[in-house]
């Protein structure tokens, strides 16, 4: 077994859209049972994947099939949207150089970043809260503009039944004149 480094890179931030996690569960399910994945801390346009594998053949080969796995992502929209399919990834490295890599059991790494991922959540909470409290107030002046246009529906509905009472009424007055009157009526409004 031998231990390898190599970085993904794209022209977009590969770093706060989950892309750890994408890698970690990629060769998790293929038998890759060390290794890490960091954030560079210099660069949010690259990831540092390291690996221990059979050997540095087999390294390149899981490389390149988690690079064609990471890019076909972002044709998800609802899940992977956000992920670029841009991202390409380095020649390998040794694990001390540029910037040292331990590697662990992907079952630590695994955790470590479902505990980042609780810690994201229970922040994007706490901001939902507090720039939704405003939401609160404007909503009650919003359900009293809408119980108030309610009213002036109902005093509308009122005045139109009542014109349609009359109306009614108009009607049935012209319809009991006498006919000569009503053929008079008929002629003064054909007049020019």
């Amino acid at each position: 077994m031998i231990e390898k480094k190599f970085y993904l890179r794209s022209a977009s931030p590969l770093q706060d859209i989950g892309m750890r996690a994408q890698i970690v569960s990629f060769l998790m399910a293929r038998g890759v049972e060390r290794g890490n994945a960091l954030n560079d801390s210099d660069d949010r346009n690259k990831v540092i994947v390291a690996i221990r594998f059979e050997n540095e053949s087999a390294i390149r080969e899981m490389r390149d099939e988690l690079v064609k796995h990471l890019n076909m992502l972002h044709m998800d929209k609802l899940c992977f949207g956000s992920f670029p399919s841009d991202i390409a990834a380095s020649e390998l490295f040794e694990l001390n150089n540029p910037h040292p890599v331990s590697v662990m059991d992907f079952n630590v790494v695994a955790n470590s970043l479902m505990l980042g991922q609780t810690s994201k959540g229970a922040g994007a909470m706490i901001y939902m809260a507090k720039t939704t409290g405003g939401m609160s107030s404007d909503m009650k002046i919003m359900s009293g503009d809408m119980k108030t246009m309610s009213t002036d529906m109902k005093s509308m509905s009122g005045e139109m039944k009542s014109m349609s009472t009359e109306m009614k009424s108009i009607a049935n007055a012209i319809e009991n004149l006498p006919a000569r009157l009503a053929v008079e009526l008929n002629k003064l409004w054909k007049k020019p």
